[in-house]
């Protein structure tokens, strides 16, 4: 083969592997652009390793978001960002329509250095506009457990967003004290006013408490089975104790 036939032979050669390309890269583009206009596509996994899902609106907005302990967000109440408290949990959080969290599920659970369990598990439901009302849960702590559904009073945020900052940053005196007084009054302060579980004390109960959060009716069954059924005042004094005790110890 002369030197003019290898030249025409590697022309031909590269004009064919230029067209390959090309075909190669139309059919690509082909594929990409059906996929990206087909909004039905589904995969199937036996398994995945992820730290964070967003279930997202079609516009972007979450609706659910799954996380481990690092990548759970903050809570957002009104459009605004917010700091949740405590150390970080893993969890799940639920949005309503307008972007504001409105209730999640987050769980911990390790051994203290006593080797004794810190444990946790805590489902919550927000109302519009602000923090839990409702929450059913279970924790561990010193030895001790307490499982059950709690009722809470809080006021909406736009309501008390800033006062408690601004009764910590006021100087000691009557203006600071206002300032918390207004932050409680407007429904800052979370207050709970129903438990139904079982306590630290081991008992069964159902606690109803005033608008300030302090206990009224108490219908306690002791870990020794014995029941009773006590009135509280406002100083948490028992002011009447079903059944009743009379002369020599006997219920009346």
């Amino acid at each position: 083969m002369d030197q003019q036939e290898l030249i025409t032979q590697l022309s031909r050669q590269n004009r064919l592997l230029k067209q390959a390309v090309t075909l190669g890269a139309a059919g690509m583009t082909v594929m990409l652009l059906t996929a990206a206009a087909n909004t039905e596509n589904r995969g199937k996994f036996s398994e995945i390793d992820v730290e964070r899902i967003n279930i997202v609106t079609p516009e972007g907005k979450n609706e659910m978001v799954i996380a481990n302990h690092l990548r759970l967000p903050q809570p957002v109440t009104n459009g605004k960002q917010l700091e949740r408290g405590g150390p970080q949990r893993p969890g799940m959080i639920f949005y309503n329509a307008t972007g504001d969290e409105n209730g999640g599920f987050i769980f911990d659970g390790k051994l203290d250095d006593k080797g004794k369990p810190v444990s946790g598990m805590h489902f919550s439901m927000d109302r519009f506009g602000g923090d839990q009302q409702l929450s059913l849960g279970h924790y561990e702590s010193n030895g001790s457990m307490e499982s059950g559904l709690k009722i809470y009073d809080r006021g909406l945020q736009k309501d008390y967003d800033g006062l408690y900052e601004a009764y910590e940053k006021a100087p000691a005196g009557p203006e600071k004290d206002a300032l918390l007084e207004k932050w409680k009054d407007v429904g800052g302060q979370q207050t709970n006013r129903l438990f139904v579980g079982k306590t630290r004390g081991k008992s069964s109960a159902i606690i109803m408490a005033d608008a300030k959060g302090k206990a009224r009716i108490m219908m306690i069954v002791t870990p020794e089975g014995k029941p009773m059924l006590n009135f509280l005042d406002d100083n948490g004094k028992v002011i009447q104790s079903l059944p009743q005790v009379g002369i020599g110890g006997q219920e009346k």
